[in-house]
């Protein structure tokens, strides 16, 4: 308990602490052919708030992602609408031209899949995984007023299915305004 004390101590009187608001937006379309020929889109949007001292900082994420996948050979539509909440801690470290984070917490994700063969739409509801997540990133900056991110975050779902590790990837700019 007074471990848990100093640190809220920490965190409100820190001169250093930051507060920080990120839009995410992401979009992909994925033309894939094997096991069968299928698209794939996906977007992505959300927003990103931390707040505390670079060194330790606590990490909030909200994301909406609308997946839609076409099999032409089966006549098959996959519509697939998640949301993911990842909550965490945040270590940055700055360097000469760049800032490099690692980051770590947990992930809520619940979705929402609907099938359509052959004109038949089918709806389904799984339950909400929880599961851990860790990931680092680099942002380079330009000028003190652009930045390129670059970044990978893993999240352990635990489930065998196909793989128990879903990669999350990510490629961005920012505009210091």
């Amino acid at each position: 308990m007074k471990y848990l004390a100093l640190l809220s101590l920490l965190f409100c009187f820190s001169t250093q602490a930051e507060f920080k608001f990120e839009p995410i937006v992401g979009y992909e379309r994925v033309q894939k052919v094997l096991p069968t020929a299928r698209t794939k889109d996906r977007l992505v949007v959300g927003l990103r708030a931390s707040y505390g001292p670079p060194l330790f900082s606590l990490e909030g994420e909200i994301t909406r992602a609308d997946d839609n996948e076409y099999f032409s050979d089966q006549d098959l539509r996959l519509k697939e609408e998640s949301y993911a909440l990842r909550v965490g801690v945040r270590s940055s470290f700055r360097l000469p031209f760049a800032n490099w984070y690692l980051r770590a917490g947990g992930q809520g994700r619940k979705t929402t899949i609907e099938q359509t063969q052959a004109g038949v739409t089918t709806n389904r509801d799984p339950a909400v995984y929880v599961s851990p997540y860790a990931g680092t990133g680099l942002s380079v900056n330009f000028r003190g007023m652009f930045t390129l991110n670059a970044g990978i975050t893993v999240v352990f779902t635990g489930r065998p299915k196909g793989s128990d590790h879903e990669y999350v990837s990510t490629l961005g700019f920012g505009v210091r305004i």
